[in-house]
């Protein structure tokens, strides 16, 4: 399925909106951040995974 120039630059600008609120990406704070053992990585890669989770479990079991 090819998706459209529009939501491709909608998507785009949402995952660097969302980088810039979390002071780095999804793979920064989870590999680099914690093996730092940064308190922010660690809050940042606990609410990615659980944004994750419960995404998964609304559209699987929820709307299904």
């Amino acid at each position: 399925m090819a998706a459209s120039y529009p939501l491709l630059i909608a998507a785009g600008v949402l995952v660097g909106v969302g980088t810039r609120l979390a002071s780095g990406c999804t793979s920064g704070h989870g590999v680099c951040g914690l093996s730092r053992l940064s308190p922010r990585s660690l809050v940042a890669t606990l609410s990615f995974m659980t944004a994750g989770f419960v995404t998964v479990y609304l559209l699987r079991h929820v709307l299904g």
